[in-house]
């Protein structure tokens, strides 16, 4: 019986793979010329659609960020299940040259209103609440990419519908052209027929004609 449970779960495993949210980690992130601990996250998006992303999540949340050299900051965020105040820093960079379309997310954070220090990093600690955050909003990262992604693809249909229009309105005009000319051309034969019989009428009558003068 076990071994038919385990080959049942496995063959249920090879067919349907459980899909994971990527899960932040502690590395390390350039900061103030120094290398300072940081929660890490890597993401399949563009860095730039990531920080749009981001900025969505932390707008709806009422906070804006300004530009810090090459970080976003936030000011006063709350994080984590204590909801514990930070000045977030956040930056998205893109993988490698090669893997523009991926990203790797790092925060750091330090204590509200503290000078931005590497020091001031250290002291705050905040990488697990950093790494809440990250595994927190990856889902909402995840779901602004779909919504470019349809809203691409409605672009793309609305544009194919726009131009199906266009050609179905042409083949209107066409077959209406083609239809008139249908009857222009079936008038020219009856014309023709008619100046035919014309045309072999008036012959005949200069038959006629010749024929009286020679009598």
């Amino acid at each position: 019986m076990k071994r038919i449970l385990l080959i049942v779960f496995f063959i249920g495993g090879f067919f349907f793979p459980v899909h994971s949210q990527p899960k932040a980690v502690e590395g390390m992130a350039e900061f103030q010329g120094k290398k300072v601990p940081a929660a890490v996250l890597e993401l399949p998006y563009s860095a730039d659609k990531v920080e749009e992303a981001i900025a969505e999540k932390m707008a709806s949340k009422g906070h804006k960020g300004t530009k810090s050299k090459d970080y976003q900051l936030y000011r006063s965020v709350s994080i984590g299940n204590e909801k514990t105040p930070y000045d977030m820093y956040i930056k998205a960079e893109k993988k490698s040259r090669k893997e523009k379309e991926s990203s790797i997310v790092y925060v750091v954070l330090v204590k509200p209103n503290e000078a931005a220090s590497a020091d001031a990093v250290i002291a705050a600690g905040g990488i697990a609440e950093g790494k809440y955050l990250l595994n927190d909003y990856s889902s909402h990262v995840e779901d602004y990419n779909l919504r470019l992604e349809i809203a691409a693809q409605e672009e793309v249909i609305r544009k194919l519908e726009k131009k199906q229009s266009g050609l179905l309105s042409d083949s209107t005009d066409l077959v209406i052209k083609s239809k008139a000319l249908e009857e222009k051309i079936l008038a020219n034969s009856n014309e023709m027929a008619q100046q035919r019989l014309e045309l072999e009428k008036q012959r005949l009558n200069l038959e006629a004609i010749k024929a009286r003068r020679k009598n």
